[in-house]
């Protein structure tokens, strides 16, 4: 009786462990465009302005922060943009990339911060241009990165700002890495 009891569960248990084993195969075995890198000689262009970008934001009533997102900027764009094309080369002009297949040029659009409080919010936007050796754009992107962190006590403000402002940067960084190695303009300069 007892083996009976159970047999009806038998069929479907051994039909559902088929389905699992067959999905964890099948999912192993796919590869998406993004996790494969771009064979293309890429030059980043990372001026000194670029670096040294700072922006203010505040009223008179809270205070004004400086956010320097442009150092954070500087150090997060070519560890994020590495995984993504065969070469990555830093340059300080795109006129010294005269061996790159593409140029990659940032640049900043916008940055927001919420008011100083018990948490804050910070969004940075850039605007990518990518060009071939040509000079021709062959992709424009706008990408966005945020963070939220404690506004902190007057001892640790500059500190959490700093850490905000890296963290947006980061998140920016690695959207532009994922909207890079998707884009078709770009895979289409690969063929």
């Amino acid at each position: 009786m007892l083996p009976t009891r159970h047999a009806f569960l038998a069929s479907p248990l051994l039909c559902a462990l088929a389905l699992s084993a067959a999905f964890v195969t099948a999912r192993g075995q796919t590869t998406s465009l993004a996790d494969t890198k771009l064979a293309l000689k890429a030059a980043l262009v990372l001026t000194p302005e670029f670096c040294e970008t700072r922006t203010k934001k505040g009223s008179s009533f809270t205070g004004k922060d400086t956010f320097e997102i442009g150092k954070a900027a500087c150090a997060e764009l070519e560890p994020a943009l590495k995984g993504v094309f065969f070469s990555l080369t830093r340059v300080a002009a795109a006129s010294s990339s005269e061996d790159a297949q593409v140029v990659l040029v940032p640049r900043f659009v916008d940055v927001d911060a919420t008011a100083p409080g018990r948490h804050r919010e910070i969004l940075v936007l850039f605007e990518w241009t990518v060009k071939d050796k040509s000079g021709r754009t062959v992709w424009i992107e706008t990408v966005q990165g945020s963070a939220t962190h404690r506004g902190g006590s007057a001892f640790s403000r500059k500190k959490n700002l700093n850490l905000m402002v890296e963290d947006s940067v980061k998140d920016a960084a690695e959207q532009s890495a994922s909207k890079m190695s998707s884009s078709p303009e770009l895979r289409k300069l690969t063929q």
